[in-house]
């Protein structure tokens, strides 16, 4: 799969962590403890690669990035269909990689699968 790099070089290898619907970083993510919160309870993001389709939502979104860094808990790189504005200013400011442009088949990735990013490139594998 390939999409554009946003932000972040070089490579990252990592377990993903799949979020099927929309999240709102203000309320469906805690900074504090590295998770985001869904339907069948919480799943850890902290050292995984997020994908998720995009984020809907809060101006706060951005600081909540910046939170998962400052306490060691962000994602090695968030990939994503679409990444609104609030998203790329998120990840410029906290410093987490993002890729977005990709296909709507990056959901049917495996919670757990491991993904290499290329960050230069924009090209993700599942291995």
């Amino acid at each position: 799969m390939r999409g554009k790099t946003i932000y972040g070089k070089g490579k990252v290898r990592g377990n993903a962590v799949v979020i099927k619907s929309p999240i709102s970083f203000l309320g469906d993510i805690d900074g504090l403890r590295g998770v985001v919160k869904v339907n069948e309870g919480e799943k850890p993001i902290a050292g995984k690669i997020l994908i998720l389709p995009y984020s809907r939502g809060s101006t706060v979104g951005p600081y909540i990035m910046y939170q998962l860094v400052k306490y060691g808990n962000a994602p090695l790189v968030i990939l994503t269909i679409n990444a609104d504005t609030l998203m790329l200013i998120g990840s410029v400011m906290a410093g987490i990689p993002l890729v977005t442009g990709l296909p709507d088949s990056i959901l049917n990735v495996k919670d757990g699968a491991v993904i290499s990013v290329d960050l230069d490139k924009g090209e993700i594998n599942v291995e």
